[in-house]
């Protein structure tokens, strides 16, 4: 699974309103991950771990509004998706997955508790079951989302359409978020590597609605000044370099359909650091990349 965007961050609830960090609305879902290709030199040992911990059942209490076909499915994602070696961290990932849910759903300010029973338990597997208790809180509709300080891309109408959610929409979290994180990326395809955005929402709890103002903080926008290649032979070198080309805007819709082209010797995606280096000069607005194509490139 390609990593995750470390731009990518959570919203927090503080005193009737959302604080932003950096780009996105929420926290992504913990996921379990392969192993590292390339594991660092420097990494201590592995431990030995325990058994893998399995949900085997979840059930909800409290004064629920949501219908139960939608109870189900977020059962079902959370015993399907929820595993791992650590009860404490299966218990904890499950319940941000309750809570991501019933936020889906419109239920933003939910609030979840829940513990663990065990099942079964084995040197190999762990059984628990779930029970999570959920104070549903209101259910909130988008109001509307508006922008300011967007300079590069001035159309407002073409930012809102970033979002795949209307107005009067059901609020979700998930889908505002990916509305982020295509408004991320668009501004990325007009080099505007720093770019971030902060939304300041209000609630208007009479009505059930939410709203989101989203401060844009453009940056400064990038040029490519160099792109090296190493660990490949020069034809192939050259070859690859035709399709990076230098002194225009930095493009990452371009870069990373580069690297799908050229991806029998460039097998890596645009965002993995252990293979993609980008060394920004804030001043004079460039970037030098460097491509490593090395099975285990050296830091």
């Amino acid at each position: 699974m390609a990593q995750v965007t470390a731009l990518v961050t959570t919203w927090l609830l503080a005193s009737g309103q959302l604080c932003h960090a950096q780009q996105s609305v929420v926290k992504p879902l913990p996921e379990i991950e392969s192993d590292a290709l390339c594991p660092s030199s420097s990494a201590h040992p592995q431990q030995p771990l325990g058994p893998e911990i399995s949900i085997a059942g979840v059930s909800f209490s409290g004064a629920l509004q949501m219908a139960v076909a939608d109870q189900d499915q977020i059962a079902d994602s959370v015993k399907h998706e929820a595993h791992g070696t650590s009860l404490d961290g299966v218990t904890n990932e499950a319940l941000e997955r309750v809570r991501a849910g019933w936020q889906n759903r419109g239920y933003f300010k939910v609030q979840v508790t829940g513990e663990a029973s065990t099942l079964s338990s084995s040197p190999g597997s762990h059984r628990i079951a779930l029970f999570v208790h959920v104070d549903e809180g209101e259910q909130y509709k988008l109001s509307r989302i508006t922008f300011r300080n967007n300079k590069a891309i001035s159309n407002a109408k073409v930012l809102r359409n970033l979002f795949p959610i209307r107005d009067g929409d059901i609020f979700s979290r998930e889908r505002v978020a990916k509305g982020l994180e295509n408004l991320r990326k668009a501004y990325l395809d007009f080099g505007y590597i720093n770019f971030t955005s902060v939304p300041d929402t209000t609630f208007d709890d009479q009505n059930g609605l939410i709203s989101l103002d989203i401060d844009v903080d453009e940056g400064k926008q990038f040029y490519v000044t160099s792109v090296n290649v190493l660990g490949l032979n020069e034809p192939a070198r050259q070859e690859i370099l035709k399709d990076f080309p230098v002194g225009q805007i930095y493009n990452a819709r371009i870069f990373e359909l580069s690297l799908k082209k050229h991806s029998t010797l460039l097998q890596f995606s645009s965002d993995d650091p252990r293979h993609v280096k980008r060394l920004l000069d804030e001043r004079a607005g460039t970037v030098a990349i460097t491509l490593d194509a090395h099975p285990c490139p050296v830091d």
